[in-house]
């Protein structure tokens, strides 16, 4: 009996034992124990979200999309000369700091019957292959209707309305639907 007893008391003992530890380790910020690397690509995750979610807000990501030069997007993340409002955030945001980036455009292409994605803005000493595996990745979505007018020149003028192009690098996924196409911008950061 008293073989019994002390066994439970012991298993209580370790159960009380085992919640403390990990009750304790829960409270504990582990922040201080990454590394320097880790940290960065927090960092960068957070300022990439950031940046996409304001952009959205704005409407500068919706008009980036809509910015095309026959049958290609015209978003370079160009750091002179004119160019649109989110490359100018993307400018602000990264460029400064030293920061590279790429900007992907991914939408559904109906001839293929798949999605297609297009490398728009690219690091000029890296290949797109090759991002850094700890590289910081947002993404942000945009829907385009038919009637959305295209950003023509350096994007600041207006065009015809998207179903009115022919050549605009992503196709009319549903003819018979006022929306043209949902375009996911991802923008890779390191």
């Amino acid at each position: 009996m008293r073989g019994q007893a002390y066994t439970l008391e012991g298993v209580l003992a370790a159960i009380v034992v085992v919640t403390a530890t990990v009750y304790g380790l829960s409270a504990v910020d582990t922040g201080p124990f990454q590394t320097g690397a880790e940290q960065r690509t927090a960092e960068l995750d957070a300022r990439a979200a950031d940046l996409l979610s304001l952009a959205a807000e704005t409407g500068a990501l919706q008009n980036a999309t809509r910015c095309y030069s026959v049958g290609a997007p015209t978003l370079n993340g160009n750091q002179t000369g004119s160019s649109t409002e989110f490359e100018r955030m993307l400018n602000y945001t990264f460029d400064r700091q030293g920061d590279e980036y790429n900007v992907y455009l991914s939408y559904w292409d109906r001839d293929a019957n798949d999605r297609k994605t297009d490398l728009v803005s690219q690091a000029a000493n890296q290949n797109a292959a090759d991002n850094p595996a700890d590289a910081a990745v947002a993404t942000e979505t945009v829907t385009l209707t038919d009637d959305m007018p295209t950003r023509i020149g350096d994007c600041s003028g207006t065009g015809p309305p998207l179903s009115a192009v022919g050549d605009y690098f992503a196709p009319d996924a549903r003819p018979d639907s006022i929306v043209y196409n949902v375009v996911e911008v991802r923008l890779v950061v390191w």
